[in-house]
């Protein structure tokens, strides 16, 4: 087995960047006019229709704009992901990558740096890109509370993260829990958003709208299925008695375990998509 060799990762990263520069370059320019779309929309509607005057001089809507953006990056993680080992889309691609001078460990990091770096740098940049014409158009109404809207995504400074704005039983809750929570939630949806990557090795062609597919089986028909279980094998009593030791349970330790569980998905994740990867042949029956 060949040691990790940094100058052989040198090399299929300048030869990944060099063959799909029109890849990368054409998904970061659309990643970048997609985040300041809404802002340029909103903007040039309210100027044309004479109606910016209504938003005043104390507020500048960019809480709602970065929820927006955070939906897009959302969007962009998933279809990014999906993409994973887009060199393996075609049979000549397959050829050209399985054939450098590389180990399956080089190749697939490198793959992992794009998805893990590339992508959330590329959005940093697209969201700054957004902040800087947020500025352009609130000069051009009013030089008056004009907020980051990098500031307001990153670190929260905008209403819209401010869990004191809600019920106080939510605001005690989020006090005493709001980090761990946060942190799980994170965990989780970076599990969602590796599992595409895992569908990708597993499916070079359709593996986005085949991961939907199974989203869709594992939310809703899954479900279904455990409750109807339940209620066959299950009393009554079983399932009171059940949900009576979740509401007497220590929120905290819930929450750390349900965070390690994730933990230990999302490891598992990366180890079987490196598995699919190790695999890949030039044809098929699944990768024709």
């Amino acid at each position: 087995m060949k040691c990790f060799s940094f100058k052989r990762f040198a090399n299929v990263a300048r030869w990944d960047l060099s063959v799909n520069s029109k890849f990368y370059t054409r998904s970061a320019v659309m990643m970048m006019a997609f985040i300041s779309t809404p802002i340029v929309l909103f903007y040039l509607y309210n100027m044309l229709t004479k109606g910016f005057l209504l938003m005043g001089n104390t507020s500048d809507n960019v809480e709602s704009f970065a929820m927006t953006i955070g939906l897009i990056g959302l969007a962009y993680s998933v279809i990014s992901a999906g993409y994973m080992f887009h060199n393996l889309l075609t049979k000549q691609g397959r050829i050209s990558e399985l054939t450098l001078p590389a180990t399956n460990l080089e190749r697939f990091i490198w793959h992992a740096v794009v998805i893990l770096i590339g992508v959330p740098l590329v959005f940093f940049c697209g969201v700054v890109v957004a902040d800087f014409l947020h500025f352009l158009f609130r000069l051009m109404i009013t030089n008056a509370d004009i907020q980051s809207l990098t500031a307001a995504y990153y670190w929260g400074e905008g209403d819209f993260s401010n869990w004191h704005n809600y019920s106080p039983g939510f605001e005690d809750f989020m006090e005493d829990y709001g980090y761990e929570l946060v942190t799980t939630i994170f965990i989780w949806g970076a599990c969602y958003t590796r599992s595409f990557s895992l569908f990708n090795a597993w499916k070079y062609k359709y593996n986005i709208p085949i991961t939907f597919l199974f989203y869709f089986i594992l939310w809703t028909v899954l479900p279904l299925v455990l409750l109807f279980l339940g209620t066959m094998l299950f009393s009554k009593e079983n399932v009171l008695d059940f949900m009576n030791w979740i509401k007497d349970a220590n929120p905290h330790n819930i929450i750390i375990g349900v965070g390690i569980v994730g933990i230990l998905v999302y490891i598992g994740i990366w180890l079987l998509t490196y598995r699919l990867y190790k695999r890949a042949q030039l044809t098929t029956k699944r990768n024709p």
